[in-house]
């Protein structure tokens, strides 16, 4: 079986290195494999559609600008005919919709596949997002996916005035995962990120967690050793690059795609009479 991720863009400096590709996702695989999650699977990592955005923001406005390469993306790799399957990575969801119908073979998006993952096991489940807009964006998208009602919140990690995008490029690609969480900036974030858990858990009543965006995905080692040793091993922590895979494998399995009438083009030939 053979799966590509494709990321919702390129940006050097952010998640992406001429030399090193996206390291972020990279990582998060090697993760898998070494749980033993990608046996008989290979894994391809698109190189995404350029950007030239600037900031670090990520709210609507971003989000439009960066939907069409990621869709032209979508298209072209689904037409190759080398891949049995795509599934995406990122934390406010480009494209679904236009993707699932344009997409030629199966395609798992990241935070659908998680959001049906936490339905799957557990009741409540709370999204670990990186900014407001971000949350706010993730909120509407799990809404459209039908399971707001298992969504008991969405939280944002509070980060220091100088945490840009790139600070996990710095950490990640510059110092291996022993060293990194050594480092006071990264040890500062996981604590940010464990006692955000922690609100949701107590708070929120919830029974699951999902880290939103590879950024997070990163210290998934790292923020479930912390929570095991608050006491909290019975919460569910969900990657959401993990689910994307992990459903891809099952569509292919399977041998199922996307239903062309729950997502149709104008060339829909079984058209229902009414919607």
């Amino acid at each position: 079986m053979k799966i590509i991720i494709i990321p919702p863009y390129r940006r050097a400096g952010v998640n992406y290195d001429p030399k090193e590709g996206h390291y972020q996702v990279r990582e998060i695989i090697k993760n898998m494999r070494r749980k033993g999650q990608l046996e008989g699977v290979e894994i391809d990592i698109d190189d995404g559609a350029p950007t030239d955005h600037e900031g670090v923001n990520r709210d609507e406005e971003v989000l439009a600008y960066i939907t069409p390469g990621f869709l032209k993306r979508v298209k072209e790799v689904s037409e190759l005919g080398r891949y049995d399957a795509i599934a995406t990575s990122g934390a406010i969801e480009p494209g679904f919709f236009a993707g699932r119908m344009i997409s030629r073979i199966p395609i798992a998006f990241c935070v659908h596949s998680a959001v049906h993952v936490a339905s799957l096991i557990g009741d409540r489940f709370t999204i670990i997002q990186h900014h407001d807009p971000g949350a706010l964006i993730v909120r509407h998208c799990v809404a459209l996916y039908g399971l707001g009602q298992k969504l008991a919140s969405v939280r944002y990690v509070t980060r220091p005035s100088d945490f840009p995008q790139g600070f996990m490029w710095r950490y990640g690609l510059l110092h291996e995962k022993e060293q990194r969480t050594k480092v006071p900036e990264v040890k500062k974030l996981i604590n940010a990120i464990v006692d955000t858990c922690i609100k949701a858990i107590e708070d929120d009543g919830v029974d699951s967690l999902i880290l939103g965006g590879p950024y997070f995905e990163l210290l998934e080692d790292e923020i479930r050793q912390a929570l095991d040793e608050a006491g909290y091993n019975e919460i569910q922590l969900i990657s959401e690059l993990a689910s994307a895979v992990e459903v891809a494998k099952a569509m292919v399995n399977m041998k199922l795609k996307q239903a062309p009438r729950a997502y149709p083009s104008y060339y829909l030939k079984a058209k229902p009479k009414f919607r």
